[in-house]
């Protein structure tokens, strides 16, 4: 494959095109919106579930990207962690999220299902994966990251972002430490609003950063829309030449591509026009401007950021040693080949991944407490959140062997016990703990956390408090046979 046209023999805004990771239209690739792309191709797009129909229409679709972009060399992305974050989740099945694989996995376990993971996503046309999570969960509230990370603490997170670049460089797909300089320790959701890490310097070098030093070998960083007073008390990383000139690359030492976390996040957008926060991560050291949603405002963001290059607001220099580690990111991270883009689809899965993967599940859960020997002999209700993939937790408890009950919802009957699942990225309402903690009062009950599982331990009234931190098939599958297990333990048929 011939090398990409340098940044010297490009327009101004072919080269600011070039600095730039997209969106797709909601509506599709019209005749229009390709004739722009193919003018002024980007860096990269990134591909979310929405973008295609089924893995063959995938491969299409990435194809077709990249035609379009020729004779430019064009990344196409993924947010593919696992878990809750996944765009291949009802196509294939998939790691559970990071939390609950790292829990349960041996030396290797990590690695492996990087590998995989990686080779599946070449196989499809996807070369950069925004993984891995390389915040450390430190606040049970936080809202966005919870079971997103592999641990708790620096050590635990560690472990598992080395494995998982070590898992993806043996796939030769490019990966992504994310979110940079941490934000596992916020208690408000970047998507939504700017939140603040008030942690001091030390703190966040002996917790947050320690899993961006031992994941320095992957070739991406991501930043965080997050505001840290201790390393700035004016900007959020993405716009902070102190975290970025100054921790990254500086103190750090980093020589790999720094992208943007989605523009379009409150974090980054509140009070800021498009124009505005561009420019900043860019003054910042930002290498990549990730705009998530085309909206189709991107020429104009586009133009506005050429003027400022060509005027000087937007330094040169510093622009184009930006440009020198874009081509070292290209050289690193080969295309997919078309021996990789030809293989069967049924190929792409192990004969021993959900097996293994099952293993991991099973090792991982954090069960606590037992079912009274009253409960073998009464029915069951089930109180669980929908699932898109795959059967529910009330089929997969009844494949599993508990007696359910023939009534569902919020039937006027009195069940022996109560099973009650529960997927919430955000800490429960006082009256929901209330509410919960009746029902323990009440009969024997157990609680299942899928995501923010930090509400079990205010519940020590239930039977039985199962730490999942994933709500994948494989995951309630795992859960079902777990709760079966003590069913039985208390005398069930």
């Amino acid at each position: 494959m011939p090398r990409s046209p340098t940044f010297r023999s490009m327009s101004t805004r072919q080269m600011i095109a070039r600095r730039m990771l997209i969106g797709l239209p909601e509506s599709g690739l019209t005749p229009a919106w390709e004739q722009d792309f193919a003018a002024f191709p980007p860096a990269g797009v990134l591909v979310f579930r929405r973008d295609f129909r089924d893995l063959e229409d995938l491969r299409r679709l990435t194809a077709r990207l990249r035609e379009l972009a020729r004779p430019h060399r064009l990344f196409i992305a993924v947010d593919e962690e696992g878990g809750f974050v996944s765009q291949l989740r009802g196509h294939l099945v998939v790691p559970p999220n990071a939390a609950l694989l790292a829990r349960g996995a041996q030396p290797g376990d990590i690695e492996w299902a990087a590998r995989v993971t990686g080779q599946r996503l070449r196989a499809l046309g996807v070369d950069w994966d925004f993984a891995p999570v390389a915040d450390v969960n430190a606040l049970p509230v936080n809202p966005v990251i919870g079971p997103r990370a592999y641990g708790v603490d620096a050590d635990s997170a560690s472990r598992g972002v080395v494995e998982a670049v070590r898992g993806f460089q043996a796939a030769r797909v490019a990966c992504c430490l994310k979110h940079f300089p941490g934000h596992g320790s916020t208690a408000l959701d970047s998507h939504l609003a700017l939140p603040v890490c008030d942690a001091d310097r030390a703190t966040l070098e002996r917790r947050d950063l320690e899993p961006f030093r031992a994941g320095l070998g992957a070739p991406a960083v991501m930043t965080a829309h997050v505001l840290y007073p201790a390393l700035d008390a004016e900007r959020p990383a993405t716009f902070s030449r102190a975290i970025i000139r100054g921790l990254l690359r500086g103190t750090l030492g980093y020589k790999g591509v720094c992208i943007t976390d989605a523009l379009e996040m409150k974090g980054a957008a509140d009070g800021r026009t498009s124009l505005d926060a561009a420019t900043l991560a860019l003054e910042a050291g930002c290498d990549l401007l990730l705009v998530a949603r085309d909206d189709g405002s991107i020429p104009a963001l586009q133009t506005g950021l050429a003027e400022a290059l060509e005027s000087g607001r937007l330094d040169r220099v510093d622009f184009e040693a930006s440009a020198e580690r874009l081509e070292t990111f290209e050289r690193a991270c080969p295309e997919p080949t078309v021996a990789e883009l030809t293989k069967p689809l049924e190929t792409l899965t192990p004969a021993d991944w959900e097996e293994r993967l099952e293993r991991i599940a099973v090792r991982g859960l954090v069960v606590r407490g037992a079912l009274p020997r009253e409960a073998a002999a009464l029915p069951w209700r089930v109180e669980a959140p929908d699932c898109l993939e795959g059967p529910g937790f009330r089929g997969c408890l009844g494949n599993a062997g508990v007696p359910l009950s023939l009534l569902l919802g919020e039937a006027k009957v009195s069940p022996g016990v109560e099973f009650v699942a529960i997927a919430s990225r955000v800490p429960l309402a006082d009256s929901e703990i209330e509410r919960l903690r009746g029902l323990c009062r009440a009969r024997p009950t157990v609680l299942v956390g899928l995501q923010n599982d930090a509400f079990l331990d205010a519940l020590p009234e239930a039977a039985v408090r199962i730490s999942a931190s994933d709500a994948t098939p494989l995951t309630r599958r795992t859960v079902s046979r777990a709760v079966a297990a003590l069913w039985r333990a208390a005398g069930g048929a």
